[in-house]
């Protein structure tokens, strides 16, 4: 998976190390964000909220390292933004509820999820900067 930064929307941007296709339709998710010590990125949530999150993420579940990171269960999909093998302490962890847009390709699977990089409560400092 790849992280990238968009200064002029101020959003981080995430797709497959491949992109799966070009962005037709948008859609708007709640969720929330995972964030560590300085700021970092370490995950994100998206609520079940009515969707297929299955289908949604076909194309993610099919990519053999995204599928490392990507779990999905009734309730929603959290994708892990750090190594598995990252042992970061709960207490290091705080959490910000935010509306995340999910970046669809013609058949409806993601080909992006868009993160504003601030918003109520919280900042991502890195990996977009200011570390």
């Amino acid at each position: 998976m790849r992280l990238s930064y968009r200064s002029a929307e101020n959003i981080l941007r995430l797709t497959l190390d491949e992109e799966s296709g070009e962005v037709v339709d948008t859609r708007t998710l709640d969720g929330c964000i995972d964030i560590a010590e300085q700021g970092r990125l370490i995950g994100i949530e998206l609520e079940q909220d009515g969707h297929d999150l299955y289908d949604l993420f076909d194309s993610w579940l099919q990519d053999a390292v995204a599928k490392e990171y990507v779990e999905i269960d009734d309730a929603g999909a959290y994708v892990a933004l750090s190594a598995p093998s990252e042992d970061i302490p709960e207490q290091h962890i705080r959490t910000a509820e935010l509306a995340l847009t999910a970046e669809l390709d013609s058949t409806d699977r993601l080909v992006a999820i868009a993160i504003p990089r601030r918003g109520h409560g919280y900042e991502i400092s890195f990996p977009s900067g200011n570390q």
